[in-house]
Order: structure tokens, then C-alpha cells, then sequence
């Protein structure tokens, strides 16, 4: 079962050893089962990778990703054809009618809405949290109201002050947003994978510029497990933090905590995974109710027996 989300933010050499990725710095060696691992960030410009790591990251499922100058993530490398029915999926996925469409992204704004009011309710907003409840009440087919929107400036308004704003890139907490909302669109853009699927062909998302339009779509019930863990970090630290090693190490650990799924508490990653695997039914039985989607737990790391 993989679980494991790796961060590498000094140099070194990767390689592979026995099913097993070798890390290799200043003269010290670990290693990490593959079958474990997930997902790689590698922070560091001076960090080295063997292509027979790489290809083993393909055949176990293992996505990677790089980071820019800033130390951002800006790379990812994704398994390839590794699921057994993918023409059938693809043809599945072209032939998607608009109608079929809108109801399934009705689905996800509904359930990212509750899980935002979840968020609020948690975070004793309770006011604030049954108003969005209302607000998920209401959103119709291909949300033509735009209520995610709406929504989604109480909603972050209310957890971190009136002035606050998702589009001040320089802001510290949009900073630690938008760092684990990429390894969490990486986690999702890898199952999708695994399960057949094109990322570049979404529900709603659909930016000819954009490689991970079904991607997009599917993250956004899973963003408020996110926002609820950066409202922890950012309590304990007093809004102060940077995005230190330490502090991304905390937040790629997001796809470590527990998410509600089926009435059944599993990790992110498990409920990712889970969700694409549902996407097939709606699909090809053409009812958009058999789409699954995940439930905001208070926030807690999953216990593994």
C-alpha cells in the first residue's frame, strides 16, 4: 500500500537498489521501499536522479516532482499506461456528454461547499458554516449560479480575516496554500492516471493551456483539507511562518490525514484514489450519483494498523 510522501530538500544522488530508492547524502545512505512510496518532492537544484529510478517510478505508480528556483514545485513526472482498459476509458471519457458533465461538476461544488462548511463549523464558525450548507443546498446543474465562487469568499474570509485575498501571490498563507494545493493536484493527477484517465480533458476545467483540466476538477473537494491544516500551522505559528523545509515537510504530510469516505476514515491518498475509482461508474452508468466523494474529518494524521 503506498502511503508515503517523501521531501528532498538537499542535494544528493537518487537511484534505485533492490525495489528500493536509494538516497544517498554527504556520505550517508537510505532507503525507502518503492511499494511504499507515493509521491517525491526534490527541492534541491543540486539533487541527482538515475533513469532506472525513474522507470521504476513508472512502474510502481510514483509520481515526482521538481521545483523552480523558489523552490516551488514546478515539474511532475506521472506513470504512464499502466491501466489495463485505457482505450475503453478513453472512449468513455470523449464520448462524456454536457449534460453528464454538468451534474458531476454539480457534485464536487456541492461536496467541496459542505466540506468548506465543515471546515467552518470546526473552526467554530458555526454561523458562517450553516450558511454555506445552505449555499451547497442550492447549487444546480454545471453550478450556473457560480455559488462555488460565492461560497468561496465567506469561506476565506471567515478563516482568515476580512482583507484576505487567494489572489495576493505574496502572501504567507496563500504561499503554504498554494504549495500543498500543488502536491495535492499531483496526488490526484497520478490516480487519474493509474485509473486510465486523461488529465487534460475535464468536467468543468477545460484551459487548452492547462495539462490537468480533470485534475482541477477533482481537487476541489479536497482543497478544504488543505485550508484546514494551514489554519493549524498558521494558529501555532502566529501567521509568521515562511515556507521553510520544515514547514513543507507539514504540508505535503496533508496526504497523510484522515478524510471520511463511505463512512470510512482513510487517508487522503486512499481517498483520492478511491474517488477516481468511482468516476467510471458515474460514467458509464451515466448517473452522476454514483460518483463518491470525500468528508472533512477534524484534522488528525491516519493511523496505520
Amino acid at each position: 500500500m503506498t502511503w508515503r510522501s517523501i521531501f528532498i530538500s538537499q542535494g544528493g544522488k537518487l537511484s534505485l537498489k533492490q525495489n528500493q530508492m536509494l538516497i544517498q547524502q554527504d556520505g550517508n545512505e537510505f532507503t525507502v521501499p518503492l511499494e511504499d512510496i507515493a509521491i517525491v518532492v526534490a527541492e534541491s537544484r543540486e539533487i541527482v536522479i538515475t533513469i532506472p529510478l525513474l522507470s521504476a517510478f513508472g512502474l510502481y505508480g510514483i509520481t515526482f516532482l521538481t521545483c523552480d528556483e523558489q523552490f516551488l514545485p514546478c515539474g511532475q513526472w506521472l506513470p504512464f499506461n499502466q491501466y489495463h482498459r485505457q482505450l475503453k476509458t478513453l472512449k468513455l471519457q470523449l464520448e462524456t456528454s454536457v449534460p453528464q458533465k454538468k451534474q458531476l461538476w454539480q457534485k464536487i461544488v456541492q461536496q467541496k461547499i459542505r466540506n468548506q462548511a465543515k471546515v467552518l463549523s470546526i473552526c467554530n464558525f458555526h454561523t458562517e458554516s450553516a450558511r454555506l450548507l445552505k449555499m451547497a443546498m442550492q447549487v444546480k446543474s454545471g453550478d450556473k449560479d457560480n455559488l462555488e465562487a460565492q461560497s468561496a469568499v465567506i469561506y476565506f474570509q471567515t478563516l482568515f480575516g476580512k482583507g484576505f485575498k487567494r489572489t495576493e501571490d505574496e502572501n504567507r498563507v496563500n504561499s503554504a496554500l498554494n504549495y500543498s494545493y500543488t502536491v495535492m493536484r499531483s496526488a490526484v493527477a497520478r490516480a487519474l492516471v493509474l485509473y486510465g484517465w486523461l488529465p487534460q480533458i475535464g468536467l468543468f476545467h477545460h484551459s487548452e493551456l492547462n495539462a490537468f483540466n480533470l485534475a482541477d476538477d477533482f481537487i476541489e473537494p479536497f482543497r478544504p483539507l488543505v485550508d484546514l491544516l494551514v489554519v493549524d500551522l498558521a494558529n501555532k505559528d502566529k501567521l509568521s511562518f515562511n515556507l521553510s523545509p520544515i514547514l513543507k515537510q507539514r504540508l505535503i504530510k496533508v496526504l497523510n490525514y484522515q478524510l471520511l469516505f463511505k463512512q470510512e476514515k482513510v487517508n487522503t491518498l486512499t481517498a483520492i484514489e478511491r474517488t477516481i475509482s468511482t468516476f467510471q461508474s458515474a460514467l458509464s452508468q451515466r448517473n452522476a450519483d454514483l460518483l463518491k466523494l470525500p468528508e472533512i474529518l477534524p484534522l488528525a494524521e491516519h493511523q496505520y494498523e
